[in-house]
């Protein structure tokens, strides 16, 4: 389940993902609501995710990509500052929807939109602080989430989108 923002709001990510995203060709510059999971089909996602978001309706809202970050293993992203908490909740219900395993251990929710991965730590420091010499903040209205497929070539396609 991911969240595309416009192209106008992520044009210049993604001319960074280009040269450092190994996803570029993959997905479209996204924000990950959900994080890829094998547990339901499509079918069956399609279905919860559809009724959660019927039941818990709240309309689009603002969301601001703004603050640069990287992580240990040399991921440069992007924060959603504004609107990370309407996200967050949105992973909530979503989550308790789609019913994972038992001995399913989900990571600590964060809404970030990735801008790619540098093979070592200077190069990942480097990344961080062109992308945030480069990329203005860009706020955009969340209106829709999208159920995302992997197709056997590893690209990843629209399944169903649901409004807001």
């Amino acid at each position: 389940m991911v969240v595309f923002p416009p192209a106008e709001a992520v044009a210049a990510a993604e001319e960074f993902r280009r040269l450092h995203d190994p996803l570029f060709h993959r997905i479209a510059a996204h924000v990950a609501v959900i994080p890829a999971f094998t547990w339901r089909t499509g079918e069956e996602a399609e279905e919860r995710v559809g009724r959660a978001l019927a039941e818990g309706r709240r309309g689009p809202f603002p969301a601001t990509l703004s603050g640069v970050g990287r992580t240990t293993d040399g991921v440069v992203f992007v924060r959603v500052e504004e609107g990370s908490t309407a996200l967050a909740r949105i992973h909530e219900r979503l989550l308790r929807a789609l019913g994972p395993p038992p001995d399913h251990e989900s990571p600590p929710f964060v809404s970030v939109l990735g801008i790619g991965r540098a093979p070592g730590r200077s190069e990942a420091e480097f990344l961080q602080r062109q992308v945030a010499g480069h990329l203005p903040p860009a706020r955009f209205s969340v209106e829709v989430l999208s159920l995302v497929v992997e197709d056997a070539r590893g690209l990843w396609h629209e399944r169903a989108r649901f409004e807001l």
